[in-house]
């Protein structure tokens, strides 16, 4: 109840109640006018729960509407935007459930038609005759001049906030229900209401130095951009920002990280120097290289961090197999780390025959071993000095007595506290991450500021690249015809599917089990075939593999649990059906399982591309064999998150650089980090305080 106090003070009383009611950043986006339970279960699907989400989902791209082209002036091809009033608007009802909406739009200069196939609805609705209205699109023909399901806005009366017309005006991506409209009123409404109380999150010194606009004007600007230039400058300043905060992290870990004692190696010790004896190989000049960058942080006396990068086939196990010798030779233990059963598996019998005749005990620990109990309390008094195996070996059960190394492979598959939970068991242990999926530099500077970085950039001598091809439908039986041929000739092939067995939910993917009853039994029934997926136990995926890699096997019909780790030099032909289902990155892995011996191998990509990226993603992989400049490309077609693993962390957010072509700003914000910890290495300075916390988040991938 408002007391008598209150009532005759009722303005500023008011204005009071209605000011700790209005939405904050944190508030949900149910706060805001117009959003309900549904609409915001809609924007959830864009990440979009506070206001703060609303106001940092920024624009893909801007639209200027600041000029109109008068009808008259319309030609074919053109992509032209409109101001006209609907003259003449018809339904047009055609087979089955669809109707076409066939609209004639006048202005002052002639008339044009605008065609809306599937949704005749709006000619009874929102584009019936008389209204006004916006359209945006290329003019086609169809029976004469017309646009074709152009994009449009109503012109209404009410709406003088000039958001959607006559103005630069943003492009968001969208989700089920929520439209560009409906976003745009939105943000706008957010701005108005949260208006002077966003917290400057940059030191006035930062953005003095850098010349960086105001956060505030950032974001208006961003949304509601008054010019071309005044939506780069918003975008650059939040961009930096966004980098800023990352490295701060990763170096402000680093630092710390170094400061502190760790163990200093031997590194010229008996294991390293019988290990260079027993390879029946010379190492390569970039193998060479990278080993001894690695085995120079184990002889310093702080604990390592590095990131070993290299294309598939180039040799990273044997270089770890270097940095592994070094740390046994000072009497401490190696902990290795795979993603899956099977690389773990491969592995261990790779480090048995470099190790184990030197009295080395080597062993293998994964979720499905037998005994893992008693082979943990081996490990635990010393007894095992190498332990190769899955995520069984950060869990709580499995201790060391004396960890000097840990070894990721394939790292990026790996969550952060689960690598950091390895690590922890041991009294700062050297760690070397490695992986097989080259990251593109902006990327690597980022993601991995906090690591050295160390690269293999060339493959073993005799080495082929693989021709790679996309196989017309009435060409795939000839692939079949060549397989049987290679197992004819003494080669051995792979064919990869998508699924394990069939699914509702992907009915246009092919299912391994089912291709592989259907093909054995047919096309390839004079051939020796088997089946491996991640549903069989170890125990089956052990043997199967041992027959493969034996020569036991011609074709192997697989999913994507061969993707890393399967070194078989008489394998030259990789099949992958429905290819257009996979990423780049990960179409290379499966094609770095060919081509490993020196006869040229083939990968023929089977299926027929749903969508344009789709075969925009075939065409660059077949043109392409550097799994560096796939990087690059699969960086431009599906952005930092899903490239390098690291969505979860924030590098997927639409405000995130333009990591292609952000190569400067990549860099300045990279020595401002180093300058501001220099100055300030605990950023105690007031300026940080809103900054602070996720400063300290991201400092978690320095690990």
């Amino acid at each position: 109840m408002v007391s008598e106090t209150q009532r005759h003070a009722a303005p500023e009383y008011i204005f009071r109640i209605m000011a700790d009611s209005l939405p904050t950043l944190n508030s949900p986006v149910t706060a805001l006018p117009g959003v309900g339970p549904k609409r915001s279960d809609h924007l959830a699907q864009l990440g979009i729960e506070t206001v703060r989400d609303l106001l940092y989902h920024f624009p893909r791209g801007y639209q200027d509407r600041r000029t109109f082209t008068p009808v008259s002036d319309a030609s074919e091809g053109d992509l032209v935007t409109i101001c006209a009033t609907v003259k003449a608007a018809k339904n047009l009802r055609m087979r089955g459930r669809n109707s076409m909406a066939i609209l004639t739009l006048e202005d002052d200069s002639g008339t044009i038609r605008a065609t809306f196939f599937g949704r005749g609805y709006l000619a009874n609705s929102t584009l019936r005759p008389g209204v006004q209205a916006i359209f945006h699109g290329v003019v086609e023909t169809y029976q004469g001049l017309a646009l074709k399901g152009p994009e449009y806005e109503v012109v209404e009366a009410s709406d003088d906030s000039n958001r959607h017309t006559g103005r630069i005006v943003p492009l968001y991506r969208l989700a089920d229900q929520i439209s560009q409209r409906m976003l745009r009123t939105l943000i706008a409404d957010a701005l108005s209401l949260v208006n002077g109380t966003l917290p400057e999150t940059l030191p006035d010194s930062v953005r003095t130095k850098e010349s960086l606009v105001p956060l505030t004007a950032s974001i208006h600007q961003v949304h509601f951009p008054e010019t071309p230039e005044a939506a780069e400058q918003a975008r650059a300043r939040l961009t930096f920002e966004h980098i800023l905060t990352i490295q701060l992290g990763v170096l402000y870990k680093r630092s710390h990280r170094q400061a502190r004692p760790g163990i200093t190696h031997r590194i010229n010790g008996a294991a390293l120097k019988e290990l260079d004896k027993r390879l029946p190989f010379s190492l390569t000049e970039a193998q060479d290289r990278v080993t001894a960058e690695i085995l120079r942080d184990m002889g310093a006396p702080r604990p390592m961090a590095r990131l070993l990068q290299g294309d598939v086939g180039c040799g990273k196990t044997i270089v770890a197999a270097h940095a592994m010798a070094a740390a046994l030779d000072g009497g401490y233990q190696v902990a290795f780390m795979a993603p899956t059963e099977l690389l773990a598996e491969q592995q261990f019998k790779t480090f048995s025959r470099l190790f184990a005749d030197q009295g080395i005990s080597v062993a293998l620990l994964t979720g499905s071993i037998r005994g893992a109990a008693a082979l943990r309390r081996e490990v635990a008094a010393g007894a095992v000095r190498i332990l190769v195996g899955t995520h069984a070996l950060f869990q709580k059960g499995t201790s060391f007595q004396r960890l000097g190394l840990v070894v990721v492979d394939e790292q990026h598959r790996f969550g952060v506290a689960q690598r950091a939970a390895l690590t922890a068991k041991g009294m700062e242990p050297d760690v070397l991450h490695m992986t097989a999926t080259p990251i593109p530099r902006s990327l690597t500077m980022t993601l991995y500021g906090g690591m050295d970085l160390s690269i293999i950039d060339t493959l073993p001598p005799g080495r082929k690249p693989v021709k790679t091809r996309c196989i017309p439908e009435n060409k795939v039986d000839g692939c079949y015809t060549y397989l049987m041929e290679q197992a004819a000739a003494g080669f051995q092939s792979f064919i990869v599917c998508p699924l394990v067995e069939a699914s509702e939910l992907r009915e246009n993917s092919t299912a391994v089990e089912d291709h592989y009853a259907e093909l054995s039994a047919g096309v390839l029934s004079s051939v020796r075939t088997a089946l491996l997926h991640g549903r069989l136990d170890g125990g089956e995926k052990d043997a199967i593999m041992t027959r493969f890699t034996g020569g036991e096997i011609d074709v192997l019909f697989s999913t994507t649990v061969i993707e890393v780790g399967i070194d078989v030099p008489a394998a030259t032909t990789m099949i992958i059906e429905n290819a257009d289902q996979f990423g780049l990155t990960q179409l290379h892995q499966l094609r770095g399982r060919v081509g490993r011996g020196t006869e040229q191998s083939y990968c023929f990509l089977l299926g027929k591309p749903a969508t344009k990226e789709g075969k925009e993603r075939l065409r660059i992989f077949c043109e392409m064999d550097s799994g560096f400049d796939l990087a690059e490309a699969d960086l431009k077609l599906r952005g930092p998150g899903e490239v390098s693993g690291f969505k979860q962390a924030g590098f997927d957010d639409p405000h995130a650089a333009d990591w292609v072509h952000d190569g400067r700003l990549l860099h300045r914000a990279r020595q401002r980090a180093v300058s501001i910890l220099e100055d300030d290495p605990e950023l105690a300075d007031a300026g940080w305080d809103v900054l602070r916390s996720r400063i300290h988040s991201y400092s978690d991938l320095a690990l």
